[in-house]
């Protein structure tokens, strides 16, 4: 046991981190409970603190080999994390979360878009009624039209054949008032003519 804490004694303080500078940019901590959070970029630093899963951190920069990355969590807290628990992008608890926010904005876009099709559907068919209303009542006009000309045709037709009764009408009577005329001063003549007296006073 003692051979263990004295390699590993022996390992911390033969080890000299070198650290490299990394950009600053947004990564998250990978899917796990808790992640320790050291003094320095090995295990072997004290730990002061964990980093929960999904946290967003800023990497600071990484030991030489790699496996530490000091980060800066909380806004302004800093600390030595294993860089395995880094990755890129959010986490999948976060990008579920993400991604449930996400479905609940469209099912609520596909709910207004299905009401505002209920309504246009409900609309079409109040058109179409009242297309269908305003056909059929064209249809009646319509009807009502003809029937109306038919009338009119028919009372010209019946004016037409009373003007030519009254024409033919003023003829015979004319015809009839002149051979009776004609008639009449045919007797006229033909009647004896009264002799005149001889005046007494001749």
């Amino acid at each position: 046991m003692k051979r263990y804490i004295l390699a590993a004694i022996c390992l911390s303080l033969s080890s000299s981190p070198v650290f490299s500078a990394q950009n600053s940019q947004s990564n998250y901590i990978s899917d796990q409970l808790t992640v320790f959070v050291h003094t320095g970029p090995t295990r072997n630093y004290r730990i002061t603190d964990t980093v929960v899963s999904g946290s967003e951190i800023t990497i600071l920069q990484r030991s030489e080999d790699g496996d530490f990355s000091q980060i800066r969590y909380d806004e302004n807290k800093t600390g030595w994390i294993e860089t395995q628990y880094i990755q890129q992008g959010a986490s999948l608890a976060q990008r579920l979360k993400t991604a449930e926010t996400e479905l609940t904005e469209l099912k609520s876009q596909l709910e207004s878009k299905q009401a505002n099709l209920s309504d246009q559907q409900s609309e079409k068919q109040m058109l179409e009624s009242q297309l269908r209303r305003n056909q059929e009542t064209t249809q009646e006009l319509q009807q009502k039209l003809e029937k109306t000309q038919s009338q009119l045709t028919s009372l010209q037709l019946s004016e037409t054949e009373s003007l030519e009764k009254a024409k033919m009408d003023w003829l015979v009577r004319g015809g009839l008032l002149s051979i009776g005329s004609l008639i009449l001063g045919y007797i006229l003549a033909l009647m004896p003519r009264r002799k005149k007296r001889q005046s007494e006073w001749a």
